[in-house]
């Protein structure tokens, strides 16, 4: 409303008052949902689970779309009226009972509302339900009415899913979808004035093709899509029913809650490095020895060791290391006596249900750098597992212990700080 204050005009004085009205239909909205948790019951499971309220057809008649495999949902509140006067016996499709549905899948872009990661969702509508009702009486014997007979009897290419209910003023039915873009319609072989006048508790069933869960991160994805309502659009109810809506638009939401876990075995967060032939951890008891037999071979050996741990992870993550000194690429170790350092390699031993994200083999032995590096040391869980064994590895190559004993008797000391992180990006 925009007021136009008062004015003189030939001495006269006017107000002139301007009204704007603006008038507008809202968009109908359905909002999905799905969500994946892990499961030691199922650590093969990678489905999301479907978090949308039931409404429509199947809250009504649950029997129906168990037996059939349904589930439904109201259309956002869109009805359908008659725009004319009735059908006709024996019209074109479009003037009589006509439903186009968005049969084909739709692929729907939805994001991880804190990293902005994208994944492709897939929509199909696989069923249709109304409630159609009419003006005045009819009787069963009525569905003669119809080409194909009553509408229990959905028309190719649909399939029936079940009758719900019928009485003498309405008729209440779900029809299956095929996998298209196609239209269903029953054909009238009487004149019915008027009959059915109203589209009512439209609903639909539908299928969801959800990205594999394991393979993202934890967090929430949205993400929306827009259909036309209306002749030639993705839904289509003819050319003798007027839509109240003329667009539906369905937000999506899935919800991704991994678990990564890690927990360090007793007494793991101290590592004693011990000589030990290559490719082997050895004991205290068993380093003792190994130096003995260094005093009389002289062989300069390797020295080992190892921290380790259980993780439950069901998702992708990224493993990379701090030090608190280092040697080029590598967590050092420091004399106390002469400051000198020595190169360090930790490496990374994951749980068997854990591989790498780009060649798909397991983890064993894996190099780790220093700090997040792009596109290193992504690692997925193939399946859910709980409390599983790894370890992480430490080793100093026989070139360098030959400098550290050059000072001995000393202690080389060093911290490293080896992080699991699900934020791979």
């Amino acid at each position: 409303m925009h007021l136009q204050g008062p004015r003189v005009l030939a001495g006269m004085m006017t107000a002139c008052l301007l009204l704007v009205a603006s008038f507008f239909s809202p968009a109908a909205t359905m909002n999905i949902t799905a969500e994946f948790v892990p499961s030691m019951a199922h650590p093969e499971n990678n489905t999301f689970t479907n978090t949308t309220p039931q409404s429509g057809y199947c809250v009504l008649y649950p029997g129906q779309c168990v037996a059939y495999g349904t589930f439904s949902i109201n259309m956002g509140g869109i009805t359908a009226s008659l725009a004319t006067t009735g059908i006709t016996a024996n019209s074109e499709p479009r003037m009589g009972i006509y439903f186009k549905m968005p049969g084909a899948v739709r692929n729907i872009t939805v994001v991880n509302q804190q990293t902005g990661t994208p994944v492709t969702l897939g929509f199909r509508v696989n069923a249709f339900s109304a409630d159609y009702l009419t003006r005045t009486s009819w009787t069963l014997a009525d569905h003669s009415r119809w080409n194909g007979g009553s509408f229990v009897n959905a028309p190719a290419p649909c399939g029936v899913s079940g009758v719900g209910s019928y009485n003498k003023s309405h008729y209440q039915f779900m029809w299956k979808w095929p996998a298209s873009d196609a239209a269903c319609y029953k054909i009238a072989t009487v004149d019915m004035t008027g009959e059915p006048y109203f589209l009512n508790e439209n609903s639909i069933g539908y299928e969801l093709i959800t990205p594999d869960p394991l393979k993202m991160a934890s967090g929430i994805y949205t993400g929306s899509l827009s259909l036309t309502v209306g002749p030639g659009g993705d839904i289509d109810f003819g050319d003798n029913f007027t839509a109240s809506d003329s667009n539906l638009t369905l937000n999506f939401t899935l919800t991704v809650n991994h678990e990564l876990k890690l927990t360090p075995a007793a007494g793991a967060q101290m590592v004693a490095l011990q000589p030990c032939p290559a490719g082997k951890i050895c004991s205290e008891d068993e380093g003792d020895a190994n130096w003995e037999r260094w005093m009389v071979s002289r062989v300069t050996p390797q020295l080992t060791g190892r921290s380790a741990f259980t993780l439950s992870s069901s998702g992708s993550f990224t493993v990379f290391m701090d030090c608190a000194e280092r040697v080029g690429n590598e967590c050092a170790l420091t004399s106390d006596n002469s400051g000198q350092r020595v190169p360090m390699r930790v490496s990374v031993n994951l749980p068997d249900n854990v591989i790498d994200s780009q060649t798909g083999s397991t983890v064993t032995g894996r190099p780790l750098l220093i700090g997040k590096s792009e596109g290193q040391n992504y690692f997925t869980a193939k399946t859910y597992g709980a409390d599983k064994p790894g370890s992480i590895d430490f080793l100093v190559r026989q070139k360098d212990v030959d400098i550290m004993l050059a000072t001995r008797p000393d202690t080389y000391r060093g911290a490293v700080t080896v992080i699991f992180d699900p934020n791979i990006y």
